[in-house]
This record gives C-alpha cells, sequence and structure tokens, in this order.
C-alpha cells in the first residue's frame, strides 16, 4: 500500500510537472497596424522589445497608410498602435469617426515623430541603369519595353505623393509633359492633372487601370520591391529608407519635388490630389502637397493601453530609437503633436506642440 501511494504521488508530481513546462503562460499580444514602409524598422524593435518583455508577443501588420486607418475605423478590427506615412490621416480620418461599441472617436492626439524623402529605386538589371541620372529619368521611363510602378494612390500615401513629385518635376525641369506622358497617358480612365493658376489638381478616378504593360500598381511600397529584385519591374518611386534598407540603388530627386524638405512646403502646396471616390466622400480625403511625415496613435478602443505606451517610449527614446536609426528612418525627439493634453502621461516628455 505505500509504494502504490509513493507511486501516486510520483504520477501526480510528473503530470504536474509537465504541464507547468509543456504549457507556457499565454501572453499578451500588442496589434500593431503599421504602414508598409515602416516594416523593416519596426519588425527589428519588435523582436527586441519582446527580448525585454518575454510575456508580450508583439504582432505587426502592414498596409497602405489609408487601409491602416481603415482597419480599425471601418473594418472593425482592434489596434493597440497604428503607424501610418501620412501623419494628417490620422485627424482626417479618425477624429470624426466614431466607435459605434463605446460612442468615443477612434482618436483625438498624434505624434509626428519622422520624415522620409521619395527616390526613383531601380537595380544594376533595370533596363538603361547604366545611362540613368537626374536629369534623364523621366526620358528613360518613357522608353519601350520600360516597366515602372508606384503605389495605388487611394490606398498608400506613396502612391499619391508620387503623383506630385512627378507633377512638381515639370516646374523643375520645365517640361509640361512629365506628368501626361509618365502618368495620364498610361491610364485608362486617365489620371489628369488640371493647372490653374500656378496650382495643380490631380484627379484619381475610381478605377486605376494601367493601360498597356508600362506601369504597374501595388497595393503598398514595399509590395514594388520583389518586382524590382527580380527584373519584374525596371524602376519605383519609394521612400529613401526603403531604398536603403533593402539595398537598392536609387536616384535622389532634388528638394523642390521629393517632399522631404520644409523649406518647400509652399512648393509642395501647389499640388493637390483629388479623389474622385464615393468612398472617401464623408471624410474628404483630398491630398494637399506636404512634407512627408510619419505618425502614429493609439486608438481610444485599443485592447492594450498601457501596452502601448511602453512600445511607443521604447520607439521615441529606448532601444527602438536606435532599431530605427540604423534603419534609416530616424525618429524626433521630441517629436509633435496637436494635442499634448490628450497624450498619455508617460509620454508627454517626449513630445512638443505641433509647429509645422
Amino acid at each position: 500500500m505505500a509504494l502504490s501511494a509513493l507511486a501516486v504521488i510520483i504520477l501526480v508530481s510528473t503530470v504536474v510537472f509537465f504541464a507547468y513546462v509543456v504549457v507556457p503562460n499565454e501572453k499578451t499580444t500588442l496589434k500593431i497596424y503599421c504602414a508598409a514602409s515602416l516594416l523593416f524598422p519596426l519588425e527589428r524593435a519588435g523582436d527586441a522589445f519582446e527580448v525585454a518583455h518575454p510575456d508580450i508577443n508583439v504582432e505587426i501588420e502592414g498596409h497602405g497608410s489609408i487601409q491602416v486607418i481603415r482597419q480599425v475605423t471601418e473594418l472593425g478590427n482592434k489596434a493597440d498602435l497604428l503607424f501610418v506615412a501620412d501623419y494628417s490621416l490620422i485627424p482626417l480620418m479618425m477624429y470624426n469617426s466614431t466607435d459605434p461599441v463605446s460612442n468615443q472617436t477612434f482618436a483625438d492626439w498624434y505624434a509626428r515623430f519622422a520624415s522620409n524623402k521619395i527616390v526613383l529605386a531601380y537595380t544594376n538589371s533595370s533596363k538603361y541603369a547604366n545611362e540613368l541620372n537626374l536629369t534623364n529619368w523621366f526620358s528613360i521611363l518613357q522608353r519601350s519595353g520600360v516597366v515602372f510602378g508606384f503605389p495605388n494612390p487611394t490606398i498608400d500615401s506613396l502612391g499619391y505623393r508620387a503623383l506630385m513629385t512627378m507633377q512638381l518635376a515639370e516646374n523643375y525641369y520645365g517640361n509640361n509633359t512629365i506628368f501626361y506622358d509618365l502618368v495620364t497617358r498610361n491610364f485608362d480612365p486617365p489620371i489628369s492633372s488640371i493647372p490653374s493658376e500656378g496650382n495643380y489638381t490631380i484627379f484619381v478616378p475610381e478605377v486605376q487601370q494601367p493601360k498597356g504593360s508600362n506601369v504597374i500598381l501595388r497595393a503598398s511600397s514595399v509590395q514594388l520591391i520583389p518586382l524590382l529584385e527580380t527584373g519584374s519591374i525596371d524602376y519605383c518611386f519609394l521612400y529613401l529608407s526603403n531604398a536603403r534598407q533593402y539595398g537598392l540603388r536609387y536616384v535622389e530627386f532634388p528638394d523642390e519635388f521629393d517632399l522631404g524638405n520644409a523649406q518647400y512646403k509652399n512648393l509642395y502646396e501647389s499640388v493637390t490630389v483629388s479623389f474622385e471616390h464615393q468612398r472617401f466622400e464623408s471624410v474628404g480625403l483630398d491630398r494637399l502637397g506636404e512634407t512627408i511625415y510619419y505618425g502614429f496613435t493609439i486608438p481610444n478602443n485599443a485592447v492594450n493601453k498601457d501596452l502601448a505606451v511602453d512600445f511607443a517610449k521604447f520607439l521615441l527614446v529606448g532601444q527602438g530609437r536606435d532599431i530605427f536609426e540604423s534603419s534609416w528612418q530616424p525618429v524626433f525627439v521630441p517629436s509633435y503633436t496637436d494635442n499634448r493634453q490628450a497624450i498619455p502621461s508617460a509620454l508627454q516628455d517626449f513630445v512638443t506642440q505641433e509647429s509645422i
């Protein structure tokens, strides 16, 4: 009897031990939706955050910036943090939209924390790569057999910014056919640019359908990179940070049309992209040319707000900032906000009231 009792005790102890070892404690998930152009540094920052917080699982999903916000405001998905490539989408799409469950607006602040500029990326295998330079890039994109790409402007910020860049390039080169030759004639229905007293309005129709094989659209900026690397396209408009991160060659555009220098704010604002989409009528999503600034927010309906604050602090002043710096995506400290009082108290020391 004593032996049997001992065997039972050993058996129970063994089961308890294996239950403890084999079944780990469930981790808390930090859900992040981000502009696809931030996937490279954010995934590395997420890995480092998990090392520092073994009980946390950082889940990151990349989209075009407009789609990032729609995940929360229209598709009903929950996010603890949102990162977008155009900070101004946050107030436009989230401040006046209400969560039907909580009856709160989806957000009431943003942090403007990084910048970028647009380049034309290519590889050694791109057609005419050995001829390409700052003075002839737009002519090379028009050559027979050359294929170039940019993101869909109704989904991704780089998409409408690429359109702005091509329009602004006309003034720089004194060539008023660049936009028509690269864009208008390559789409059916056309994406047209209409001048008025020194300004331009680019009209994007409901459907963006490239005509022929000269132009390729994708849903986000980083979806163009594999096409470039495999030779499916020869060139693409891309953010400078991504070109560096993925080891691509690139033409670095002048400040006058790379959208990366705040000193040219007035020039950038001479171009507006207008969307002829019923889906955008309620928010008025027309985009005025601006300097490129990234932004993030913690939605009011976030599940893990305190954890989101910890990650944001990790990014602004912790190891995450170092990771961003080493990924050619420097972070502003202090960052800028439009509503410092609404920012979580743990982040207020690292932001200042907006001034552009």
